[in-house]
């Protein structure tokens, strides 16, 4: 590990009319103790000679190629990408969203001076491209006098670039979970709430959050989607109780989600998962 260093940690996959200016938006960084190191996942596209550019252009940057023995996807790659790094800071980006110049030296200057913080969030803004056809009622929320019972509500969401995140921290509670193929950032920074509820603040917009046909967000929006992806990703949450967090997820809570998806998934006829929160729901009910 080296002191000071961010680890910038980001996974590519076809994403060639975005991917510059991201990589231009790192490079005009105030901050200028960083590496970029960008998994590939075997883009069909001209991503790699991009990225390749790059790497001649600035030796900050390390491009790799997703491993052929690895499973594709997104989780892969960025966790490929941390056993590659070697940052006292985390902070994990997108191939499509851009950095202002303070993005990191904000971030830094704050866990520099909070020693006790684990984490701190900056604050984004949202661009839907014009030609975006998925949904547009979403936004960061990163300020909560209740922070796991509003996280477990969505009332609370921190976007993938918005935390800057001490190593130690995601050597502790891990890193992104294989099994989820939606939300697994919210499952990461759910962990992190549960070693430690409370976080710093950057009050000031430093990064741009690009929403369009392409990205990942428009692509898991589907309705069946979204059911599958939340049925899969509770059963992960209320497993989590049994794990050796500092933090624990309420009683009543536990029960609430129990309940709530053993009634999703009846009503969408997912028996199987049905079956498996009934098992939650009874466990939990027999908790004093």
């Amino acid at each position: 590990m080296k002191a000071g260093l961010v680890s910038i940690l980001v996974a590519n996959y076809n994403k060639d009319n975005y991917l510059a200016a991201t990589l231009e938006s790192i490079i005009a960084q105030d901050y200028p103790d960083w590496e970029c190191i960008v998994v590939d996942d075997h883009s069909t596209d001209t991503s790699l000679e991009i990225l390749r550019s790059f790497g001649e252009r600035d030796r900050r940057f390390k491009v790799l190629e997703r491993p052929l023995d690895m499973p594709k996807g997104a989780n892969y790659c960025r966790n490929y990408a941390f056993s590659h790094s070697q940052g006292e800071f985390i902070q994990w980006f997108d191939s499509d969203d851009l950095m202002y110049p303070w993005f990191l030296r904000e971030k830094v200057a704050y866990l520099t001076a909070n020693p006790s913080m684990s984490y701190v969030v900056c604050r984004g803004e949202i661009e839907f491209d014009s030609e975006f056809e998925g949904n547009t009622k979403f936004g960061q929320r990163i300020q909560s006098d209740s922070p796991i019972a509003d996280y477990l509500r969505f009332r609370l969401l921190f976007f993938i670039a918005g935390p800057l995140i001490r190593r130690r921290v995601l050597e502790q509670i891990g890193l992104f979970n294989f099994r989820l193929r939606r939300h697994q950032e919210w499952e990461l920074f759910f962990r992190m709430l549960l070693l430690q509820a409370d976080w710093g603040i950057v009050d000031r917009v430093s990064f741009r959050y690009q929403v369009h046909n392409e990205s990942i967000t428009s692509r898991h929006q589907e309705k069946r989607k979204v059911v599958e992806s939340e049925l899969i990703l509770f059963q992960e949450v209320l497993r989590l109780s049994n794990r050796n967090f500092t933090g624990a997820i309420p009683l009543r809570e536990r029960r609430r989600l129990a309940f709530k998806y053993l009634l999703v998934a009846a009503y969408h006829r997912r028996l199987g998962y049905a079956a498996s929160y009934l098992g939650m729901l009874l466990r939990e009910l027999a908790r004093f």
